[in-house]
């Protein structure tokens, strides 16, 4: 899944608009966070809270640079993300705080762009913390494909 060059102006866009309204950002995610999951544990002595998550604002537009992301925030985001599924959670607190503190600013392209790269963040994460993935290779879709192909013709040949 790739972003077109408009979608990655408007993230570009949006995500400074999130920075520079930060604190109407993270009050909106934190309230939200705990409602939604309330075993996330923020582990604020070890995050700059608005640093980090101006970074990942700024990390979300491309898909590259979200795997440079991970890859470098790999520690912090392994105790974060203890469970596959509270990665999803956080996705979706995540837009829901972006449609709290981008207000008239997120329209429906903007908001189409950021689930976008938030469902390849959190498929990133997922793989990279997780060892989960939703994809399936193509060498081992052809060789069961080939497998059921031949146990289904022996199958229709016996008497």
């Amino acid at each position: 899944m790739s972003l077109s060059p408009y979608q990655f102006q408007l993230l570009t866009t949006s995500s400074k608009d999130v920075c520079d309204n930060f604190e109407h950002f993270f009050t909106y995610f934190n309230l939200l966070i705990k409602k939604k999951l309330p075993t996330f544990i923020p582990l604020s002595g070890v995050f700059d809270h608005k640093k980090n998550i101006c970074a990942l604002a700024a990390h979300l537009t491309s898909q590259q640079s979200v795997w440079l992301f991970i890859d470098k925030h790999r520690e912090y985001l392994n105790r974060l993300f203890q469970d596959k599924h509270q990665v999803n959670i956080f996705s979706d607190v995540f837009l829901m705080a972006l449609s709290a503190t981008l207000k008239s600013k997120l329209t429906l392209a903007v908001r189409k762009a950021w689930q976008t790269i938030l469902f390849v963040f959190t498929n990133m994460v997922q793989t990279q913390i997780h060892g989960y993935s939703n994809v399936v290779s193509m060498q081992h879709y052809r060789t069961k494909r080939n497998m059921l192909t031949q146990l289904d013709g022996k199958l229709r040949s016996d008497p």
